[in-house]
């Protein structure tokens, strides 16, 4: 079963992670988004919606003061130490994107049919 923390609240926790998933900040920045990750998907383990809220808040307010202090879009081309998510940042973002999905109702009920795809068992 998945995380129980409220639809609307994950779909907030995914908005962040997709932004992240295309900010360009400094090393010393993504360390920062790193532990703040963790921080997420620990709440999101034990669906402590308050946690999660918390945490999302974090991120984005890291994240856009980073970005504001870059001022506007930086050129990729650029060589101003800014990169990409590093790759454990990148799956770990993934990871929860993954895990705060919306299930099927077959899903959500644990038929394991469903899980692959399938249509729910009539049962």
């Amino acid at each position: 079963m998945g995380p129980l923390i409220g639809r609307e609240l994950a779909d907030d926790v995914r908005s962040a992670l997709t932004a992240l998933l295309e900010w360009r900040l400094p090393p010393v920045a993504w360390d920062e988004m790193d532990r703040l990750l963790t921080e997420l998907g620990a709440a999101v383990d034990v669906s402590d919606a308050a946690a999660v809220d918390k945490a999302t808040a974090q991120l984005e307010t890291c994240g856009r003061r980073v970005l504001r202090i870059g001022r506007g879009t930086p050129d990729p081309s650029a060589d101003d130490g800014r990169t990409a998510a590093p790759r454990p940042v990148r799956e770990r973002a993934v990871a929860l994107l993954h895990r705060l999905e919306p299930r099927t109702a077959g899903q959500r009920d644990g038929d394991p049919a469903a899980e692959d795809g399938s249509p729910p068992s009539r049962s």
